[in-house]
């Protein structure tokens, strides 16, 4: 088949042409060499890329075999389904989504399915017409023009002159794109790496190792070696999460440098040891954060599963995190991401008539070989990256919080936000307390302001000093600060878990107070026990504030008293009277279309020096609101009575029962008594015998 007779397409076969070596032994004699000398490059350029197809390597990763596979599996539903997807891909913009093209952004399974031959030859002139804009576009547009020939590559129903353009387009924006990102450096991004490079240069890589026929393109291919070892070393906390912190750009990351070590591969490069365990223990590491409904916490610029919509395929039921987490069990083998996977996401059914897609795999057969595995613990961390994860049990309807102490500040964490202590709180598996995420990218949004205040310190679960974030802010993706969080205790018992940490974010002037302490004691299945604590550096006076974001309706009632109405889980949060202040509920003051918008809860005390907020926080289900009532308990210790903020003891009656909790929040501890209990440990709960340790 010949190219078309119009201009644009006869442009692009000349300059596809021109960017052959046709030196090559295994070009220069062929027919289509011939055409080339004689000046008809509409008839060279198809029967080229026809040569590079029928070749037996490299391999691409999708073959006619698994497309052929796929399509008799797939129920009617899926093929009409993935029909209509292509199609509203040809009326979008070629460039979207951002860092992608619209049709890559489907998966390979949507364009498998919904390929014909005039939807071939559309999707071509759909990139012939975007000609004038083949060089924009943003970073890591040569990995998706990488993957849309990947997809296209064994289907019969798209002809060797549809794919002229679209390699066309990838050596137009491949000159452009590495021009840029080889003069990246730390003056950029900082020196811990960054997914920038972890995507855009899995797309060279891709181009080279393919593709050598093109001038200087074989080059590319060394990028799978010391390349992808470093990345994976510098990109990735030693427990397995990504040094940028938000989920979503972890998941982004982690798929680009897994899809990059697969198909290096499955073409010949042998992968070191450091390799294969760096990507285990980083396919392992996200079993560890999972909520009870499936998902990630928001933390940082996360978006989840349905929030967005659009966004490089979120929807697409391969992208689900449990879908994720079962593709990596079976991957590398992994009990436990097993165990959680079916564990929270219990109806799942095999998509595409029975099949588990990876990169042109169908990985069912090995994940059902993935051995069975006991439950893990219920809470876990990870301790690198600073998150860590209370729950009750490994079901949909466990009560859940997961809590951010991680490094804020630093190049490597532009997708972290203002948010030290930050966490996430589920009731019996109802998303109560949430974060307010990444808001609309750059190139929507009218008013930077909405981003600003979505990194701040006040749109997230903290407690923050004199209305200032914890972290100055400078501009998108850049702090003026770095707070490195220190975590003095982490509990996991069978009767309770414990956090204390303290960050020293607010000792910058003109603020001066030295610490902001948080702790959460979860007595399992029951409440948690929230204390935020400030560390005044002299006498001066203070506003401390304490902001939480409630994603369901509440009413605000006295002294405070918050609780959450609706169907399912919902959380009584109970100040303690003492250690508390003046409460407001507001709407959410920059509401963004398609996102979560949650109302702001804010405690307010301004205080000479030191302070102390306490509350509790009661989960239960439905209607059902326990009666509660909380006190402060004086506690005699150093022959003398303590401040709260020395230590802190409470009373604390749920339905008639009583408990009894004590925590030393300073340095020593020695024999004390509060309550009718007397002790000399620094924690004590009356319902949980091991808390009465060190």
């Amino acid at each position: 088949m010949k190219i078309s007779k119009d201009q644009p397409w006869q442009d692009s076969a000349r300059e596809f042409c021109a960017a052959i070596d046709w030196t090559r032994p295994e070009l220069a004699r062929l027919e289509f060499a011939a055409a080339h000398a004689a000046g008809d490059d509409g008839a060279a350029a198809p029967g080229l890329v026809g040569h590079l197809r029928r070749r037996e390597s490299p391999r691409l990763g999708y073959s006619r075999d698994y497309v052929k596979r796929l399509r008799e599996s797939a129920p009617q539903e899926w093929r009409d389904a993935a029909g209509r997807s292509f199609d509203a891909a040809l009326q979008r913009d070629l460039l979207m989504p951002y860092h992608g093209n619209a049709f890559a952004a489907l998966g390979a399974e949507t364009v498998l399915l919904a390929a014909t031959p005039e939807r071939c030859r559309r999707l071509a002139e759909h990139v012939v017409e975007d000609r004038a804009r083949w060089t924009e576009g943003y970073w890591g547009v040569t990995h998706s023009i990488g993957d849309l020939l990947r997809f296209l590559w064994p289907l019969e129903e798209c002809s060797d002159a549809d794919l002229v353009p679209i390699f066309s387009w990838l050596l137009a924006k491949s000159g452009v794109e590495w021009r840029d990102a080889r003069t990246w450096d730390e003056a950029c991004l900082g020196t811990q790496g960054h997914n920038w490079w972890a995507h855009t240069f899995f797309g060279f890589w891709m181009l080279g190792a393919f593709f050598p026929e093109f001038k200087g393109a074989d080059r590319f291919a060394a990028l799978s070696g010391d390349y992808l070892e470093r990345e994976l070393t510098v990109l990735f906390e030693e427990d397995g999460w990504s040094r940028e912190g938000s989920p979503g750009y972890h998941h982004f990351a982690a798929g680009a440098l897994m899809a990059f070590a697969h198909l290096a591969e499955l073409n010949g490069v042998v992968l070191s040891e450091t390799v294969r365990n760096r990507l285990r223990t980083i396919a392992d590491a996200g079993w560890r954060l999972m909520a009870p409904d499936g998902d990630f916490p928001l933390f940082g610029d996360h978006v989840r599963a349905a929030a967005y919509q659009g966004f490089h395929g979120q929807l697409l039921p391969v992208s689900h995190p449990c879908a994720v987490l079962r593709r990596r069990a079976a991957r590398f083998d992994l009990p436990v991401t097993k165990f959680v996977a079916e564990a929270l996401d219990p109806r799942w059914r095999a998509p595409y008539g029975g099949m588990l897609p990876d990169d042109g795999e169908d990985l069912l057969p090995a994940y059902r070989r993935v051995a069975v595995q006991p439950p893990p613990a219920c809470d876990t961390c990870l301790p690198r990256t600073g998150y860590y994860v209370m729950r009750r049990d490994w079901t949909p309807a466990a009560d859940y919080v997961a809590l951010n102490a991680g490094t804020v500040g630093s190049r490597i964490t532009s997708h972290k936000h203002a948010d030290v202590f930050n966490f996430e709180l589920y009731s019996r598996g109802r998303r109560i307390l949430v974060d307010n995420g990444y808001g609309t990218v750059a190139e929507e949004r009218k008013d930077d302001r909405v981003r600003m205040w979505r990194v701040g310190s006040s749109a997230h679960n903290v407690a923050t000093v004199d209305g200032a974030d914890q972290v100055p802010v400078v501009r998108e993706f850049l702090f003026g600060a770095t707070v490195v969080p220190t975590v003095d205790a982490w509990r996991s018992e069978a009767a309770f878990a414990y956090f204390s940490g303290a960050h020293e974010g607010y000792i910058r002037p003109p603020i001066g107070v030295s610490a902001v302490r948080r702790k959460l004691f979860y007595l399992r299945g029951k409440y948690w026990i929230l204390l935020d604590r400030f560390t005044a550096a002299a006498g001066d006076e203070h506003t401390y504030q304490l902001h939480f974001h409630l994603n369901t309706p509440v009413v605000l009632g006295q002294e405070g008293r918050v609780t959450t109405q609706g169907a399912g889980g919902n959380l009584l949060m109970v100040p303690v009277p003492g250690a508390s202040g003046a409460a407001t509920l507001e709407a959410n003051p920059y509401p963004i279309e398609g996102y979560e918008n949650p109302q702001h809860l804010c405690y307010t005390r301004q205080t000479r020096g030191n302070d102390l907020f306490v509350t509790l926080l009661v989960p239960f289900e439905n209607e059902s609101v326990p009666e509660v009532e909380v006190s402060l308990l004086d506690v005699e210790a150093d022959a003398r009575t303590l401040s709260p903020w020395e230590a802190t003891a409470l009373s604390i009656t749920i339905d008639g029962h009583r408990d009894v909790y004590f925590d030393q929040h300073m340095h020593w501890n020695l024999p004390w008594k509060a309550g009718g209990i007397a002790g000399q440990g620094r924690l004590f709960h009356s319902a949980a015998a091991g808390a009465s340790g060190h």
